[in-house]
């Protein structure tokens, strides 16, 4: 290195130097102003998280928590439950009315400890959850009966007190289409009451427990930092918080918070975690004695080519020259059953209508590319004529009905015909083929027999059987009519499990008696049906009557018969 490149490089270090201490220092200069004049905004673009409670983030619940603070009054506070202990300690030391809350997507709280919640709550406190799953056991601990429903969309209206609320599905600033739940059927031994809803379907129920109240609520998504940040979801988390009394101190349940993950165990991580991650292993196995004798090894290596030689070979002979490649699942009868549950829910005609408009345009868009919810004049519809071989008048009568205006002149009736008119133009399209609408309609129906009545027969029986052989045994005479009698119980509740309530065809009803006896009715017959409070009468022709009661029915099976009862009143229509 010569002097003149010396000296060069001396000069070019201390430009380097100067330069670097003035960047650090005008940032330093910066940040002491900034902290001077304001407090710093937190900025984050971690989209990773969720739920936590105290987390700044996008998908935190730092907001929600803050808001529930502000919510109560003075004399109460917001606290947090970790443990079970600390649960414990919190119901035998304060015997006051309190709130319990939890929001995330799993709830997954030990049984004994949702017990001592829900007692409490018997006694007049409050229980809220927003989840997206739980546990089987907390469904039947919450529920009598429940299904759910779902709407998948990048946003939806969710309408509380009759004002709709626009709320959106983010990530990393996009919209992305989410999957919305609610609830479908549903049951409680108390009164509940629907809080807020979107597309006909509740997302917020108010169930009546003991002198307390279970707040159910199907989207905890909307309390995320960014829906609360828009002007909606603001409005929307003040209105779920006022249902909510001020006057009660809030605990969160975060002893029921479980990860996304749940199930998946690593044993390295547990065992880094132990403190045992690099300790050295002991064999143990069976194995190691094999290992220490060379002749025993060589017998086993051996063997393992062996079988790998009979495997490929193996394999070869008996390899099918064409894959087996599995159906795709046929998921139309599910969607059937969705909407059904949906129109069924409200007996809205013009409600319906609009899911039906919704499902039309969302299957031309996927059959003939052609979007029809952003026509320019009737250059879209001369497409989908072309395309589907369908003059566009038959094309234009069908839209039209489907975008009326007139909510009071659509009825039942008007809707049926609609979805006439609609799987018409599917089948002669192809969209739907024959042998589909075929098979749906030759599906059969069954509706079973509520299993208290069999059960407690066959129970009953048997106890009876029992006594009567004890009393045979010790001479009392009694015993001789008992063991009978016990019989014919066991064998009648035998019988009613056996064999279905009703079953239901394209063609015929097939009822069956107590006694198992079968008698079939074809509902080509059918005159009319009567809705009584207990059940239903279907009238027949030659006064031939069929009396179906609700009582004998189970829960889930009396819900799908009234919905069979009221595709019957469609059709009378």
């Amino acid at each position: 290195m010569n002097r003149q490149t010396q000296i060069g490089v001396f000069f070019g270090t201390i430009v380097f130097m100067v330069l670097m201490v003035w960047i650090f220092s005008a940032g330093g200069d910066e940040e002491r102003k900034v902290g001077k004049k304001s407090r710093p905004t937190f900025v984050s673009s971690d989209w990773e998280p969720q739920y936590e409670i105290n987390d700044k983030n996008p998908l935190g619940l730092y907001l929600f928590t803050t808001l529930t603070q502000a919510h109560l009054d003075k004399q109460h506070d917001v606290k947090v439950i970790n443990t079970s202990y600390e649960l414990d300690s919190l119901q035998q030391k304060d015997s006051t009315e309190k709130t319990y809350m939890f929001v995330g997507n799993y709830f997954g709280m030990d049984l004994d400890d949702l017990d001592s919640v829900l007692s409490d709550v018997r006694r007049g406190s409050r229980l809220f959850i927003s989840f997206d799953n739980l546990y089987d056991e907390h469904y039947f601990s919450l529920f009598d009966s429940v299904d759910f429903q779902f709407d998948y969309d990048q946003e939806v209206n969710v309408y509380a007190n009759g004002k709709p609320h626009n709320m959106i599905s983010l990530y990393q600033k996009d919209t992305i289409a989410r999957k919305w739940w609610a609830f479908g059927n549903y049951g409680f031994p108390g009164g509940s009451e629907e809080l807020s809803s979107f597309m006909e379907m509740p997302n917020f129920l108010k169930v009546e427990y003991g002198d307390g109240y279970l707040y159910l609520h199907s989207t905890p998504n909307l309390f995320f930092n960014y829906q609360i940040k828009r002007k909606p979801g603001y409005r929307y988390a003040a209105f779920v918080l006022n249902n909510l009394p001020k006057d009660q101190d809030v605990h969160l349940l975060e002893v029921g918070r479980l990860p996304d993950d749940d199930g998946e165990y690593d044993l390295e991580d547990f065992l880094e975690d132990n403190g045992e991650g690099d300790m050295e292993k002991q064999d143990d196995s069976l194995l190691q004695f094999i290992f220490k004798e060379p002749n025993l090894l060589t017998a086993l290596l051996l063997c393992i080519l062996g079988l790998i030689l009979f495997v490929i070979f193996r394999s070869k002979r008996t390899r099918p020259v064409v894959p087996f490649i599995p159906k795709k699942k046929n998921m139309t009868m599910a969607f059937a059953e969705t909407i059904t549950s949906i129109y069924l829910s409200k007996r809205n005609p013009y409600g319906l209508l609009q899911v039906q408009r919704k499902n039309f345009y969302d299957t031309i868009h996927r059959y003939f590319f052609v979007d029809l919810n952003h026509r320019n004049g009737d250059r879209e519809l001369q497409i989908l004529s072309e395309k589907s071989n369908t003059p566009i008048e038959e094309i234009k009568a069908i839209i039209d009905k489907y975008e009326t205006k007139q909510a009071a002149s659509v009825s039942e009736e008007f809707v049926a015909n609609l979805a006439k008119q609609r799987h018409a133009f599917y089948r002669r399209v192809g969209i739907i083929s024959d042998k589909l609408v075929d098979r749906l309609q030759m599906r059969e129906m069954v509706f079973k027999r509520a299993m208290w009545l069999p059960a407690l027969m066959i129970l009953v029986g048997i106890v009876i059987v029992l006594v009567g052989i004890y009393f045979l045994t010790t001479s009392v005479g009694i015993g001789i009519a008992l063991w009978p009698i016990g019989m014919i119980l066991t064998t009648l509740g035998v019988l009613r499990l056996s064999k279905p309530y009703l079953t239901v065809t394209k063609e015929h009803l097939t009822y069956y008696s107590p006694l198992a006896r079968k008698h079939v009715f074809n509902r080509a017959d059918l005159n009319s049906t009567e809705v009584l409070g207990t059940g239903v009468v279907l009238n027949f022709n030659n006064n031939r009557k069929l009396i179906i009661n609700y009582w004998d029915l189970s829960a889930f099976d009396r819900k799908q018969f009234e919905r069979f009862v009221s595709r019957l009143h469609i059709q009378e229509l």
